[in-house]
């Protein structure tokens, strides 16, 4: 059977200043509908209120047939999601998202009558603690996160939630739209697209197609109001951005129209619908009994800490290796649910130092102490601590492995008197691409200059542990 490129669209619906953004909403989603495909529209809280206040419920109408997600409640205004995280640690923050994002994902919800396809990072205004958050905000997957794997899977695990990255998507396809030479570029460069998602692991081409208010406007709505942290006085009427010629709607709409004509006519291509996508990509991979000493030794081929497996994150590969050093049958039991990363800091003064080697009696208590925090806070600790021994668990993760390495997980039911200790690095190698990738785009125009990323760079790069591949391809 001919493997096939699954191309899904998505737009991000977020202006609430022009009407004319409204009508653009409508056109986008009847021209998709006249071609039998369904779109991904993610909607902000505050263009949902606009809606509601001009009236115009005839778009959530139009939206019938495609889906609907989640783009923030206030997108632009301060504080952004990565102002208002700013302050805040990993179990904090992850409250303080469903406090400020819950009421305008409900309000999407009550006017659409749908439930929400996924949530959508706004501009470059993110933080890990967003997924973390996922499953409290009854939303089933993110789109344009900053993470990845490092190994090229689209979608993927971070931080408990199924993750489309950012870096993955082809787009803002909008400004292709606009220029007829570079739309000329784009088709040209769409077949080998196709071909390359098509003989992809995941055979997923996203195509961002970006928003409908740049449809019917030369310009963003926020960037006029809400640039480098300030919101406009109260009372005081937002700035209009200047609106786009009727002749170039029109270009951008027949251009995105010859766009899809080109994709379903690929013999490598469909389109799918997102929501279809999601819930494919979130079954569960199969456990069948060996799948421990499988996942042991793919692990140990590498000094890195291992991202791209679709089992299990390393996160939960550790937690598992520390059940079976109890005595617990991992390889008929599986690895259980998610485990996050490391999100608490060591003790100030306190040190890190630990023996050359863990006799069995310490290597048990160590993993009880493990065992305990991953069941009280869902994440690994930072440090593992028992007897007045504290060993880093990127260290404690390495050495086991190593340990394992030479004779398997029936090694861990009978252990020697001492297992050597060998530093290893702290986080996989993605985590230091994510993070300053992260820190780089989050520090422009829509954020306060000051803004400080420091805690939620950290914490980036600590979700890293909770990184998986999808197990279905």
């Amino acid at each position: 059977m001919r493997r096939k490129a699954q191309v899904f669209l998505t737009f991000d619906v977020e202006d609430p200043v022009t009407p004319a953004s409204d009508d653009a909403v409508v056109w986008l989603a009847d021209l998709l509908r006249e071609k039998d495909v369904n779109g991904a529209f993610f909607l902000t809280g505050d263009k949902a209120r606009a809606l509601r206040q001009r009236q115009r419920l005839d778009v959530f109408e139009a939206l019938r047939g495609h889906d609907v997600g989640y783009h923030t409640n206030h997108h632009s205004t301060h504080p952004t999601v990565a102002e208002y995280l700013e302050p805040h640690g990993w179990a904090d923050g992850v409250a303080e998202v469903v406090r400020r994002e819950l009421s305008g994902a409900d309000l999407i919800r009550e006017l659409s009558g749908r439930q929400l396809c996924g949530f959508a990072t706004a501009g470059t205004s993110w933080g890990p603690h967003v997924p973390g958050a996922l499953a409290a905000l009854g939303i089933p997957a993110h789109v344009h996160s900053f993470s990845r794997t490092g190994g090229g899977h689209n979608p993927h695990w971070y931080a408990g939630a199924l993750c489309f990255a950012r870096s993955e998507a082809v787009g803002p396809v909008e400004d292709d739209l606009q220029d007829q030479a570079r739309f000329a570029e784009l088709l040209g460069r769409l077949p080998q697209l196709i071909k390359e998602a098509a003989e992809s692991e995941d055979r997923i081409l996203h195509l961002y197609v970006g928003h409908p208010t740049i449809f019917v406007n030369q310009e963003f709505w926020d960037g006029l109001n809400y640039a480098s942290g300030r919101n406009p006085e109260p009372g005081v009427a937002l700035t209009a951005p200047r609106p786009r010629s009727s002749g170039g709607t029109r270009t951008m709409l027949d251009n995105l129209a010859l766009l899809i004509d080109t994709v379903q006519a690929s013999p490598d291509a469909e389109f799918v619908a997102f929501s279809d996508l999601v819930a494919a990509r979130r079954t569960e991979p199969t456990f069948r009994e060996g799948w421990f000493t499988t996942a042991l030794a793919e692990a140990a081929k590498t000094d890195d800490i291992r991202t791209t497996s679709r089992t299990v994150s390393p996160a939960q590969l550790l937690h598992a290796v520390c059940r079976a050093v109890q005595g617990e049958d991992v390889n008929r039991s599986g690895p259980g649910g998610d485990v996050l990363g490391p999100v608490e800091l060591p003790k100030p003064g306190e040190p890190v130092d630990h023996p050359a080697g863990l006799d069995h009696e310490q290597l048990r208590a160590v993993a009880a102490s493990v065992r305990r925090t991953v069941a009280a806070t869902g994440t690994l600790p930072a440090v593992a601590r028992a007897d007045g021994i504290a060993v880093p668990v990127a260290t404690l993760y390495r050495s086991l492995l190593e340990f394992t390495a030479r004779g398997g997980a029936d090694v861990l039911r009978a252990l020697p008197e001492t297992v050597p200790l060998t530093a290893g690095t702290e986080f996989p190698w993605i985590a230091d691409e994510i993070s300053e990738h992260y820190g780089r785009r989050v520090r422009r125009w829509m954020h306060r200059p000051d803004l400080d990323v420091t805690e939620l760079m950290r914490l980036t790069r600590a979700q890293t542990w909770s990184l998986r591949a999808t197990a279905s391809g």
